[in-house]
């Protein structure tokens, strides 16, 4: 299977370019791999379904992130809008979903405790930045793990500011172009998606155990899928994303990401 992005995502690299890190080479290479626009279908997340119910009920994040994935989000106050990376859902199983993400901005940073990257994150976010631009909430908190190295870093998708609507209710859907920079030396901004990704989704607590376990499973079930890891993944390489509030006793929605070649 071969997917393309439309024209109006793939000018987003342009003006990004000219403030972020990401290399020519990287950004070509995400395009090259999208070469086919596919149709979306209907996110289940059967896995997490009886939660689901609980959050969509209260206006929380697993509704919010089916309505994305669905291309149903409803306007919302600025204190309660919450904005997740452009993506399609391209297939699901019982084990691991399919999705295809556009390009769009995001800020990360390196971090050895996770509270360290919430912060230079949410700071960012929160106006520190050379704009003193305020950002809506977006979600999930997205923390990459590199085997090899034991180099960690996370992510937060950069939205739209408060005040300006969300991407999915313009006519003509586009991430933020211009990001404001970061003050923080330790935070930096990149480019993301262009890329097919294979998703595991668990609730619960994700401790380093029971992550791994969920990477192994999912792993296993694109093998027997006939479905080839990206060659970053290949080497050990996978995310971990989490949604919801930081300090928070509710059900947690996390999920194991593994880029895929198709």
């Amino acid at each position: 299977m071969h997917v393309q992005l439309s024209p109006s995502t793939l000018c987003l690299c342009r003006p990004l370019a000219n403030i972020i890190s990401a290399t020519p080479h990287s950004v070509k290479h995400r395009r090259s791999q999208i070469r086919k626009s596919p149709q979306p279908h209907t996110c289940r997340f059967s896995e997490t379904r009886r939660a689901s119910r609980v959050y969509a009920a209260s206006g929380g994040l697993f509704g919010g992130l089916k309505k994305a994935l669905q291309g149903k989000e409803k306007p919302q106050r600025d204190g309660h809008r919450v904005e997740f990376p452009p993506c399609r859902l391209l297939k699901t199983t019982r084990d691991y979903e399919l999705r295809i993400y556009d390009v769009y901005p995001y800020a990360t940073t390196p971090y050895e405790r996770r509270d360290e990257g919430f912060l230079a994150l949410g700071s960012y976010m929160e106006g520190r930045n050379s704009e003193s631009a305020r950002m809506n909430l977006t979600q999930p908190i997205v923390m990459r793990y590199e085997a090899a190295t034991g180099l960690k870093t996370m992510q937060l998708y950069v939205g739209s500011r408060k005040g300006d609507p969300p991407a999915s209710q313009l006519p003509k859907p586009e991430p933020m172009q211009h990001p404001p920079l970061p003050l923080d030396p330790s935070v930096t901004l990149e480019v993301g998606g262009g890329e097919v990704v294979a998703v595991r989704a668990f609730q619960g607590q994700a401790t380093e155990a029971v992550t791994k376990q969920h990477c192994r499973h999912l792993i296993k079930a694109l093998e027997s899928d006939g479905i080839t890891l990206g060659l970053a993944e290949r080497s050990g390489v996978f995310r971990l994303a989490q949604y919801g509030p930081i300090n928070s006793l509710s059900i947690r929605k996390n999920e194991v990401i593994l880029a895929v070649q198709l």
